[in-house]
């Protein structure tokens, strides 16, 4: 991958996660099929402790449509793993700047991670679908494991620790 095209996607997956903040309450779909999570893929805590410090309002109205577009355009030549861990991290990108709104950093870091740590086990999951390398394969396979272990405690964290 190019400087120029890593920089361009970089900057798709900020607006991205923009956008996700933006309508919280669905998934996008852009036309092609890629989806991008908005924060209703985080725990309801999460959800709740965003719309509370009122940083949801702040990201009305923006669009994204043609940047997306873009995006689908780059990605048509892209192989299956490289399409596959591009879609992992758009689908990311949403609901981890959804969690580093919220004020409180210790939830904010927690509601940041467990997008983050789905994304490494999607990503994980398309080196298992596309790769042929048994050890990278067990990494993949570790990958799996653990980050959904932590998730999990994440999850009880928040269960434990938010109002």
């Amino acid at each position: 991958m190019t400087i120029r095209m890593i920089a361009f996607a970089s900057a798709v997956l900020s607006v991205s996660a923009w956008s996700a903040l933006a309508q919280p309450a669905q998934m996008q779909r852009p036309s092609g099929g890629q989806r991008t999570m908005s924060a209703e893929s985080l725990p309801e805590e999460c959800r709740a402790a965003v719309q509370a410090d009122g940083q949801m309002q702040n990201m009305q109205g923006m669009d994204m449509s043609g940047m997306m577009q873009n995006m689908q355009g780059m990605m048509a030549n892209m192989s299956e793993a490289r399409k596959g861990y591009m879609e992992a991290m758009m689908k990311m990108h949403g609901p981890m700047m959804t969690g580093m709104m919220i004020k409180d950093p210790e939830v904010a870091f927690i509601c940041s991670m467990i997008p983050h740590h789905q994304s490494a086990i999607d990503m994980a999951n398309v080196a298992l679908k596309t790769g042929d390398n048994a050890e990278a394969k067990m990494m993949a396979e570790k990958v799996i494991k653990d980050q959904g272990q932590e998730i999990t405690q994440m999850k009880e964290w928040l269960k434990k620790n938010t109002k």
